[in-house]
């Protein structure tokens, strides 16, 4: 059954949109309304409404809109009788009694609870002799062990059924095993095995502290190198970072952000507690939104292979279109954080300080990365760099800081500034039209009944 109207609209009055949505969104008043940037979508122009008249939200990027408790579950990810607790906690209200079903509610406290122990049974196993090669593994790696108990580090050893018959014995069911992806069945249908064997194990850790998924990685040459828990009724991929959890009690308001589990972990132990990784995935738009709410700046540390600089282009423009200002932190020699940190000699936690304190933003990355594809003695060749090049400064915000940019390429390619400047203007203007179109349809929702 659902809930009673008259509770709904009590937990709704008690529990004001404006003031629950500004402990997530900077907001300003317009008009009737407040707006912001949307925490649901990167944007770097407001399109986030809060309407206080009706106690509703909208949102014209990205089109999310609800009442408070659509706003708590999007923005908590939380369901929908969660969030309706989430709130009635807030406002000290009662829950109605059997007046609705709260049967996912219960799934997925399951799943955590599911969760915690298998984190608990795969660092037991690693403590112990069934754990010793994925112990020696970690150790070889240089992590100490004050660094695997921080990080819940553990093992999962080569007996298909050890973690399913442990959580069996702790009164799981196999539909709760199954749910929380810890499992899967059979070939014959009729049973289910451990879906991690012989894995050196990672648990993922949300903001409250449950653990929601893992990484596990295998130590022979067999593929996948790591397998990852796959999206559950707790956990989406797209939407979490290894390790936010610690970088957002770090002392900055930066993060670092790594290609994997081990440059995050070996990091951390190195001193630099704000660096987090996505979780066997390119970065997404939702894990920049989610970044941006804990920073004010992200260094991109991918490795320095033509993967990793892929994807460090890729991650560029998802941060940028989040509003978030970014530098790029390339390793010397080809190395990853991880090996690097490690290092001996003039390598190590001191000289991957200095790597962060001189390292440039992305404008001068991207013109960096973008001269490797043109040779600039020929006309032709200058031609082709200026019109992408073009591209790139007009996209900074900064009018001074755009200023230097320009003036830097034209003197050292000795073009006329103005000229420049012209296609800098006219690519202004393209996206002021945009804004416009944009801007338009939102005077026309408001017109249409909100």
């Amino acid at each position: 059954m659902p809930f009673p109207d008259s509770f709904l609209q009590e937990l709704k009055l008690r529990n004001d949109i404006t003031e629950i949505a500004s402990s997530y969104v900077n907001l300003k008043r317009h008009g009737r309304n407040m707006v912001g940037l949307c925490p649901f979508h990167g944007e770097k122009t407001p399109s986030f409404n809060i309407y206080t008249e009706n106690g509703s939200f909208y949102c014209f990027g990205c089109g999310a809109g609800g009442d408070v408790i659509t706003f708590i579950m999007k923005i908590e990810n939380l369901d929908y009788v969660e969030a309706v607790k989430f709130l009635a906690q807030r406002a000290g209200m009662e829950m109605p009694e059997n007046t609705y079903d709260d049967s996912m509610s219960k799934l997925r406290m399951r799943i955590y609870e599911a969760n915690r122990e298998a984190a608990r049974f795969f660092h037991s196993t690693l403590i112990s002799p069934r754990g010793q090669s994925g112990l020696n593994y970690l150790r070889g790696r240089a992590l100490s062990d004050r660094t695997i108990r921080h990080f819940g580090l553990g093992f999962a050893d080569d007996d298909w059924n050890s973690l399913c018959n442990f959580l069996k014995n702790k009164g799981f069911s196999e539909y709760e095993i199954l749910s929380a992806n810890l499992a899967f069945k059979n070939r014959s249908g009729n049973g289910i095995h451990d879906r991690f064997v012989n894995r050196v194990m990672f648990p993922i850790i949300d903001l409250r502290g449950n653990v929601i998924a893992f990484g596990g990685r295998i130590m022979t040459d067999e593929k996948p190198k790591y397998l990852n828990t796959s999206d559950t009724p707790v956990f989406k991929k797209s939407e979490n970072l290894f390790s936010l959890n610690n970088a957002k009690s770090s002392d900055t308001r930066t993060l670092i952000l790594c290609e994997g589990y081990m440059d995050v972990i070996a990091l951390n132990q190195a001193g630099f507690t704000n660096a987090v990784a996505t979780l066997g995935t390119a970065l997404t738009n939702e894990q920049a939104v989610l970044m941006k709410r804990y920073a004010d700046e992200v260094i991109i540390c991918y490795d320095a292979d033509g993967a990793g600089q892929k994807a460090t282009a890729r991650a560029i423009q998802i941060l940028r279109n989040a509003g978030l200002p970014i530098k790029i932190l390339t390793v010397p020699s080809g190395k990853d954080p991880d090996e690097f940190i490690r290092s001996k000699g003039e390598n190590g936690p001191a000289a991957f300080k200095l790597l962060i304190d001189k390292c440039g933003n992305d404008v001068e990355y991207r013109l960096m990365k973008l001269r490797e594809n043109y040779n600039l003695t020929t006309t032709d060749g200058k031609v082709a760099f200026l019109n992408d090049a073009v591209k790139i400064v007009a996209s900074i915000e900064s009018p001074i800081e755009r200023d230097v940019f320009a003036s830097k390429l034209c003197a050292e390619l000795e073009i006329d500034k103005n000229a420049f400047n012209d296609q800098i203007a006219k690519i202004k203007r393209r996206g002021r039209r945009e804004n416009i179109k944009k801007e338009t349809r939102q005077i026309q929702y408001e017109l249409n009944g909100q």
